[in-house]
């Protein structure tokens, strides 16, 4: 008589699943796989759901969602409108400017422009078009770009790709923000810097419609002896100035400047925007209840931590790549105002970060936990608002964290892709 066959235990779902969490933590190599693998469901899906639920909608100016065509990217195109037609000061007159929003896409489309006059170039060229096809252009262009970018700051595909899955692209392309644009113009700066100097001070100098991110490249600049590229820059952005004054004349910078005092009180004392959106440490302080010396002092402490760690990055003879991460990962955490979407730049931050440790014999374990938690980012806003935790300050922090940690111990060996010595 035969000897029974032994039969295995069954093994739970929950002893599978903790086994698998435990070699994605453990092995680099399975943690790479295994983005590849949701990257490859995660990026068509995020374009679906883009083109789908947010590009197209039951009326011309309306997505399924039941929100105006693009969200935010309608007032861009509203603002642009008014400058096409020889009213480029009204988008800084909020009453006119709300009155505009409505009449373009309905009473419910409230937003103010904050944005320096620079950005009425780009937003004018996309108003030539009607706001259907010129959302689209917006989001193909901006992906496209980022996606690019990202391919040229990888060296690798795979890297891009898994790039493009991060929560905040989908959190850009759902918005109709800027944020991909800005992402690529700092990561193009900032990788270009030594090699490409006036081609990267050009990159720099295009953020000027956005100024609280383009003050910390010429500050680098500046303090590194940089000439060339500091030049590039500076020329760069007064172009931008001088091309809106000859497009639109003066009234949209007497607008602006008039209104900066009014964009503080919407944006920092009335959180018009909503609490949860900022994902500042200002913001972080305001949600939690804090008053406002608190929420100051805290974005002051903040501010100053992420500046020293990329004037330290900088200054040293750091691997250019983790250099550049500094500097993306840096650059969001000195604005008190700081929406989710704007959180973008630590996408390829955490990618050239990754790419350096690959480099240098493998994830450390805080890099592998960041890299996890990734996915529960998805939902920055709706997670900040029903728990008032402010998740986005958090991963803002984590990042830099695990970015000053490998600063800390590096020594550089010469070139981009050099590995440590």
């Amino acid at each position: 008589m035969s000897a029974p066959i032994p039969i295995a235990a069954p093994v739970s779902w929950n002893a599978a699943l903790w086994a698998d969490l435990k070699g994605l933590v453990g092995s680099d190599a399975r943690l790479l796989a295994f983005a590849k693998r949701a990257a490859w469901v995660l990026v068509p899906l995020t374009l679906a759901i883009v083109a789908v639920v947010f590009g197209t909608g039951p009326e011309p100016r309306r997505n399924w969602y039941g929100d105006m065509l693009g969200n935010d990217f309608s007032q861009i195109w509203v603002a642009g409108r008014s400058a096409l037609d020889g009213r480029g000061g009204e988008p800084y007159d909020l009453t006119v400017h709300l009155e505009n929003l409505k009449a373009a896409f309905g009473p419910e489309c409230r937003f103010a422009w904050h944005y320096p006059p620079v950005f009425l170039i780009p937003a004018a060229a996309f108003a030539t078009l009607e706001p259907q096809p010129a959302f689209w252009l917006w989001t193909v262009l901006s992906l496209t770009t980022f996606a690019l970018t990202m391919r040229f700051a990888a060296c690798r595909r795979d890297a891009a790709w898994i790039a493009l899955a991060h929560p905040l692209v989908f959190c850009n392309l759902t918005y109709g923000q800027n944020g991909l644009f800005t992402a690529a113009l700092l990561t193009l700066g900032a990788l270009l810097v030594d090699r490409r100097p006036w081609l990267s001070g050009l990159c720099f100098g295009l953020l000027a419609y956005k100024p609280h991110f383009a003050a910390l490249a010429p500050l680098l600049l500046l303090i590194t002896g940089r000439k060339t590229c500091l030049a590039s820059c500076l020329a760069t952005a007064l172009a931008l100035c001088l091309a809106s004054l000859a497009l639109f004349g003066t009234a949209p910078w007497i607008g602006f400047l008039g209104t900066l005092g009014e964009t503080n009180r919407i944006i920092l004392q009335k959180a018009a925007a909503g609490l949860e959106l900022n994902a500042s440490a200002f913001g972080a302080v305001r949600l939690l209840g804090g008053p406002m010396l608190a929420a100051w002092a805290l974005q002051a402490l903040v501010a100053a931590l992420a500046l020293a760690l990329a004037i330290r990055a900088w200054t040293r003879p750091v691997e250019p790549d983790l250099r550049a991460a500094a500097l993306l990962g840096a650059a969001p955490l000195l604005s008190p105002y700081l929406p989710v979407y704007d959180l973008v730049p630590l996408v390829p931050a955490t990618l050239l970060l990754v790419l350096t440790a690959h480099r240098a014999g493998g994830l450390h374990r805080p890099e592998r936990a960041l890299l996890l938690a990734t996915p529960l980012f998805a939902l920055l806003r709706e997670g900040a608002g029903l728990t008032g935790f402010p998740f986005g300050l958090i991963l803002g922090l984590a990042t830099l964290a695990c970015i000053a940690d490998r600063i800390r111990p590096w020594r550089f060996s010469g070139g981009r892709r050099s590995a440590l010595a």
